[in-house]
């Protein structure tokens, strides 16, 4: 199949097939899946269908069913694969096999219904699907509503799937009343023509281009810097974000019960017209809010997801960073996406801190002759951005053993007097096993190390070491294995929870000798096996010892013999010459970023105090971390 030419907004939803742990897509290898509706979640749902044939080829057809004069979303046009097709009813003779699977996604209405002749026509169309439902001898359905088919309910009223409505039907009732007869429609079908049925009813989506007339004129309001009218005491609504929708729909299939009913919404996603404009309101900062009983609102009602959270489904993507994203990928403006309100606006500084650091490390190997190298994120981001990923929070480098061992000698004289050198030696309460370099007058702490008040924790970069492991493949396996465990014995100590191996005999065995030993003991067993082979002739392996690829096993130690001079921000620093080797070793295909939806920074802070270097600007003469 082709590749995917998607742009980073599509290509987060495209992966969350993949993506998702708890969903169990290997019953889809090999299936035959025909998607309904042709609008934004149908090609999120091809896209991501074809993601899945592409990285596990997976061999899944996919079709686009649509009616004759039916109009889709013109991207399917641009789709030109051999896994996926465009079948109009009028050609299904065309399909040369029996389908599985349809997921019916047309019926996610606008806000509201008007006119019995829109009725009619949503009807004509349901009784067509299934009439291709039959004809196509599909055991499978999924059909995609909206919570619509509740009608209004009351201010304060949460419903469930088994839950009756006693809301007035009425002719603003006209909505919940075609989502119902949509749905009996489908229902009785099953029975008649054999297919299991699921529903899914889904929250108001969150997206560039929802259903919703509401949330997409909101977005749209928000992201020009135009004033958003909203109307007071309006009803509670639940809200999903696209990327949560296509998760359920796949989750329902994969994993729910036939016959069944599922809502779906995002976590902490209930709230009312004026609640979600504020939220937009801090997300735009040129958005303004009028809350005035004349203000707009929508429709709609509060639902829970219980049934479905029972079946293991877990919300990916909450309702505010879905507002987030879905106004940024509406500006359109090619930029890469970042969340920005991290480190409560500090990340800026922190990088710059952080470059700080990287040339005070740079003068010292320099000045010393010894060879380092970026690592991890830091070198990541110099191939890949020249610079800090953009919502990278921390800064590694990396040496060989005897290098790593050189710069220690050397830090007591060479380190200023502003930085301090965090080793295992020098901090009783700390056992990491490589070396942090932290600012005097600062505080950044995770919410691991916020646990030890007595250990430094200042705004620090971390420096590693790359250690030599056996030639021989039988005693390098051992030595990894041997070395990852102990690791994990002294982690797990250090922060006093239990070993969870690969085994139950494993996590028992570990868990006795986690208490058995003290952990004085146990780090210094783990020391001697990250550099047991440190003095060994002729290495030909290398393996990150210090570092969280340890499990990765061992790489060419040739990969570290050299190294080139890259751009990185306003400096020169230096990778590894077989940096693309190496990169694919650590992330495989590293030029594909993260989705935009997890590109939160990676530490999770609890506390954060600049200090002196709040503001700090590292340039070209700057060669310390002086303010």
């Amino acid at each position: 199949m082709s590749e995917l030419l998607l742009n980073q907004f599509e290509q987060d939803r495209a992966l969350v097939a993949l993506r998702y742990k708890n969903l169990n897509i290997r019953k889809l290898f090999g299936k035959s899946v025909f998607i309904a509706g042709g609008g934004e979640l149908a090609f999120s749902l091809v896209s991501s269908l074809r993601m899945v044939n592409l990285k596990k080829q997976a061999g899944i057809a996919v079709f686009l069913l649509v009616e004759d004069n039916e109009s889709y979303d013109r991207r399917f046009d641009y789709i030109d694969s051999s896994d996926f097709s465009i079948v109009k009813y009028s050609s299904l003779n065309a399909v040369n096999k029996c389908g599985d699977i349809l997921i019916e996604t047309g019926f996610l209405l606008s806000d509201r219904v008007e006119g019995v002749d829109v009725f009619k026509n949503h009807i004509n169309r349901a009784n067509n699907i299934i009439s291709a439902v039959n004809a196509l001898k599909i055991k499978e359905t999924v059909l995609v509503s909206d919570a619509s088919i509740y009608g209004t309910l009351g201010k304060d009223f949460v419903i469930s799937e088994k839950e009756k409505t006693h809301s007035a039907f009425n002719s603003d009732s006209l909505k919940a009343m075609l989502i119902q007869s949509v749905e009996n429609l489908y229902f009785s079908a099953s029975h008649m023509y054999d297919f299991s049925i699921k529903a899914v009813r889904s929250g108001k989506i969150i997206s560039a281009n929802s259903s919703s007339d509401f949330v997409r004129n909101m977005l749209e309001s928000a992201v020009h810097g135009k004033s958003l009218n909203v109307k007071n005491k309006s009803p509670k609504v639940s809200y999903i974000s696209i990327n949560d929708l296509i998760s359920a729909v796949l989750f329902v299939l994969c994993n729910g019960e036939n016959n069944q009913v599922y809502n779906a919404c995002s976590d902490s996603s209930t709230v009312n017209s004026a609640e979600f404009s504020l939220t937009l309101s801090d997300a735009f900062d040129e958005c303004e809010v009028n809350i005035t009983s004349a203000g707009d609102s929508t429709d709609d009602c509060a639902i829970d997801c219980t049934r479905l959270k029972k079946l293991g489904w877990l919300s990916m993507v909450n309702y505010k960073d879905a507002l987030l994203i879905s106004g940024h990928e509406i500006m359109d403006d090619d930029s890469i996406f970042m969340f920005s309100d991290s480190y409560d606006g500090k990340l800026n500084d922190i990088q710059q801190i952080l470059l700080g650091f990287l040339l005070e490390v740079d003068r010292i190997c320099k000045k010393h002759n010894i060879k380092y190298f970026l690592g991890g994120g830091s070198l990541l981001g110099a191939v890949r951005h020249k610079g800090f990923i953009p919502w990278d929070d921390d800064a590694d480098v990396m040496m060989l053993r005897k290098d790593y061992d050189r710069f220690l000698s050397v830090l007591p004289s060479e380190l200023p007097n502003y930085l301090f050198a965090q080793t295992q030696k020098n901090e009783k309460d700390s056992h990491f096993p490589f070396t942090k370099l932290r600012i005097n007058d600062t505080l950044l702490s995770t919410e691991f190390t916020s646990r030890f008040p007595n250990i430094h924790n200042g705004i620090f970069l971390d420096v590693l070491a790359q250690d030599y492991t056996s030639n021989n493949a039988f005693l390098r396996k051992i030595h990894m294995k041997a070395t990852a465990s102990s690791r994990w014995l002294v982690l797990d100590k250090w922060r006093g929870t239990s070993v969870n191996a690969n085994s139950r005999f494993s996590s028992l065995c570990a868990n006795i000798l986690r208490k058995i030993f003290p952990l004085g003991f146990l780090q210094k067993v783990q020391n001697k096996l990250i550099s047991l082979h440190k003095n060994m002739k002729n290495p030909k392996y290398l393996f990150d010892s210090m570092g969280r690829n340890v499990s990765r096993g061992a790489f060419p130690a040739e990969w570290l013999d050299e190294a080139i001079w890259v751009d990185f921000e306003n400096a020169k620093l230096p990778i590894p010459k077989e940096y693309d080797k190496y990169l694919k070793y650590l992330y495989g295909d590293y030029m594909e970023m993260i989705p935009v939806s997890e590109r939160h920074v990676s530490h999770d802070i609890k506390q954060i105090d600049l200090g002196e270097y709040a503001g700090y600007v590292c340039n070209d003469s700057f060669a310390k971390l002086e303010k």
